[in-house]
């Protein structure tokens, strides 16, 4: 019997927490799935682990590769995935014992679902739980509707290892390789694929945000404008939903506090080409005036001076005074 879900893992030097997560997910009482390691080019005991755990369990799969990034690992354990339904598991992280159970049994009870969302807690490598995301159980469907409570990254969290997603999804989809903003980018891929988005109060998902070395602790300059970038092409689904103006300021607010932000951690650093595309996405006037931001003065500041001349003095008064 085929599986009916694949469950993706990543792994590169993890040797300390990986039989933790391994164990989690082979012990769900959900036992119809498989699990795919795919050991990115690790120098520790981590491609070890992975072999032993395919001789242990028949359902786990392990792709050993060159070194590549958690982007291009993903994409290898996407070949190799024969499930109806995908989800991601980090290797330093843990899934509590029912929560495939239960989420599976709705979407399979629940066709129409393309993608599910189940609660996660942030923990410490010792266990104690730093915030619990928790919403409550609702169905979006339609893709405004899901693109209006993704986009900003709630209730629907960018995050890709709480969702389980139908296979089908993925057909023309894959990671951008090289790229660190690999979740966040998920929502302009899917905005116009996905129907049906359920956000379930079911299971529990554990993910470690302190390990200094896992592929997500360092927000460097290149993160920053990974992620700029990442939400430029965020900020350009909403040409799809023009009624969602206040939104959209939202959204440009957001993208352009990531590149000042970069700007801000690398001085030094060339940041004329985002600053263009920041330049040519900038709000109307009208926009501006009518939305809900908060930010409506400095955006205003930002049309009349232009990005570039704006950034430059908002970085000086940046040094001086604690805005952001």
């Amino acid at each position: 019997m085929e599986p009916l879900l694949s469950v993706i893992t990543p792994v590169y030097n993890v040797e300390a927490y990986l039989n933790r997560c391994v164990e989690s997910v082979l012990g769900q009482s959900y036992r119809n799935l498989q699990l795919i390691l795919i050991d990115d080019g690790s120098t520790d005991g981590s491609a070890l682990l992975c072999d032993e755990w395919k001789a242990k369990d028949k359902r786990v799969v392990v792709i050993h590769k060159v070194n590549g990034g958690v982007s291009s690992a993903r994409n290898e354990g996407l070949k190799k995935a024969t499930g109806q339904y995908l989800t991601f598991a980090d290797p330093d992280d843990y899934i509590g014992p029912n929560t495939y159970a239960a989420n599976m049994n709705y979407m399979i009870t629940h066709e129409e679902v393309d993608i599910l969302q189940f609660p996660y807690c942030e923990v410490s490598s010792e266990g104690h739980i730093y915030k619990e995301h928790h919403p409550l159980s609702v169905m979006l469907k339609g893709a405004e509707q899901i693109f209006a409570n993704w986009w900003s990254g709630s209730p629907i969290e960018y995050v890709i290892w709480n969702k389980i997603y139908k296979r089908s999804l993925w057909k023309d989809v894959s990671f951008r390789a090289g790229h660190i903003s690999e979740d966040t980018i998920l929502v302009a891929k899917f905005v116009n694929i996905a129907n049906s988005f359920f956000i379930s109060d079911q299971g529990l998902y554990f993910y470690q945000r302190d390990r200094v070395d896992s592929y997500t602790y360092e927000y460097s300059f290149d993160k920053h404008i990974d992620l700029f970038y990442a939400h430029s092409i965020i900020y350009g689904c909403f040409q799809l939903f023009p009624d969602m103006k206040n939104e959209k300021v939202l959204a440009f607010t957001r993208l352009f506090r990531r590149l000042i932000t970069a700007k801000q951690a690398s001085p030094d650093s060339d940041v004329e080409e985002p600053l263009r595309a920041v330049a040519l996405g900038y709000p109307s006037w009208r926009e501006i005036l009518v939305s809900r931001s908060k930010d409506k003065l400095w955006l205003s500041a930002g049309k009349v001076l232009g990005p570039k001349l704006f950034m430059k003095l908002f970085l000086v008064y940046l040094r001086r005074f604690s805005y952001f």
